[in-house]
């Protein structure tokens, strides 16, 4: 149909948030879609205006997982490199096209809903977290601001107070990194027995004041040997966590599995992944017990609902990454309202009541540690003109022919 051929993919970016790219699709018609992806954000638009945006123009823009196997499959590479990140904000674009075009939220695009709220759980990184280029050596960048929800620095610093916050606020999930530090002075070979009782301590902490009410996550950002994470997850047993994340990389899945059996805690993996396919093998192999994807690194939509339906085959629960905008949260809102084992949606409050509505209208609504979606079409985030217009924004367009 000649109304749902495309005819524009812009790109836009803004100073606020340098690590952040937005993809828009506009079809004849003058519908429009929005997509995102997260970090590299300047090699994603080169990797979009050059390498892609020549395959979309012209093309049926309803034609969902045609777009995806040829930017994915033909033209892209594995991983969650430029190409990936480039295919996902495309394709969270053009669902949010389609969701546009039939006045559909998401979720009813996807088949409908396994439940109607979600559980959401704070990553508690700051108003500054992840916002300047990455630093080789250090997971977080940003000065604190020590402002109500710089809470980065309230769990290294006040975790009790930081957690009645969030129980006021009806979270009693949460997530928090206090290892990474000593990481990268013990390069993740070793861990002595005071570093590890001060890395912990927070943990520690939380669990004494707030036993039953308020449940932590330990995330561990891939930076441990199998010897020195197993050592971190016997001594975090006693405080319950409700997981660790990531305690090694995943070049080896038997490393990961020996984690699993050195510990009761259930582990975590998967934000790193690119595509269903090291899924896969990861549950095959592994006894690997919550998978995690991010839709703007792992290839969108399409991508993050097979990988959350093979989690389901193997009775293994989901739950989608937010740690980068405000697209993101609301594309992984959607998808895990539909499926079958998801459990949480992450987000991070400091980005939520801060710089998110800075730049977006349009997103779910997360109220006494529940999320549910907005009620409108796609995924329902849309940047305003007001926005659009400020100095620190730049735009880059591919038009058929131009």
């Amino acid at each position: 149909m000649k109304g749902t051929t495309i005819t524009r993919v812009s790109t836009l970016r803004s100073a606020l948030q340098p690590n952040l790219l937005w993809v828009e699709i506009e079809d004849a018609d003058g519908a429009v879609g929005l997509g995102e992806t997260f970090s590299l954000a300047e090699t994603v638009e080169s990797y979009i205006h050059e390498g892609a945006a020549d395959y979309l123009l012209g093309k049926d823009g309803g034609d969902i997982a045609g777009h995806w196997t040829t930017l994915f499959r033909q033209r892209g590479r594995s991983g969650i490199g430029a190409e990936t990140r480039g295919a996902a904000a495309i394709d969270i674009a053009l669902w949010d096209l389609l969701g546009h075009r039939t006045g559909l939220p998401l979720w009813q695009l996807l088949g409908g809903r396994s439940r109607e709220r979600i559980r959401v759980y704070n990553t508690c990184g700051g108003p500054n977290y992840v916002r300047a280029a990455a630093v080789a050596g250090r997971q977080y960048t940003g000065d604190f601001v020590r402002d109500r929800y710089d809470d980065l620095w309230g769990f290294m610093n006040e975790p009790e107070r930081l957690a009645e916050s969030l129980l006021a606020e009806g979270v009693r999930h949460m997530k928090i990194w206090p290892l990474d530090d000593i990481s990268v002075v013990n390069q993740g070979l070793h861990i002595s027995a005071a570093e590890l009782r001060t890395a912990l301590a927070p943990l520690a902490r939380i669990h004494k004041a707030f036993e039953g009410e308020m449940e932590v996550a330990l995330e561990m950002h891939g930076r441990w040997t199998v010897p020195v994470a197993s050592k971190i997850a016997r001594a975090a047993e006693p405080y319950q966590p409700m997981w660790i994340e990531d305690p090694v990389k995943l070049d080896n899945l038997r490393a990961i599995d020996e984690v699993c059996r050195a510990t009761t805690i259930p582990v975590l993996v998967g934000e790193t992944q690119g595509s269903r396919y090291p899924y896969r093998e990861i549950l095959e192999r592994t006894g690997v017990g919550i998978i995690m994807s991010d839709p703007c690194w792992t290839g969108g939509v399409t991508e993050l609902r097979r990988i959350a339906d093979l989690a389901a085959t193997y009775q293994r629960a989901f739950t989608p990454h937010d740690c980068t905008g405000p697209i993101g949260l609301a594309a992984g809102a959607h998808v895990a309202l539909h499926a079958e084992t998801a459990i949480f949606q992450e987000f991070v409050r400091a980005f939520y009541h801060g710089w998110y509505r800075e730049v977006s209208e349009g997103l779910p609504v997360i109220e006494n540690g529940w999320l549910s979606a907005a009620d409108r079409p796609g995924h329902g985030v849309t940047i305003p003109d007001e926005v659009r217009k400020r100095a620190e924004w730049s735009t880059r367009t591919s038009r058929k022919g131009a």
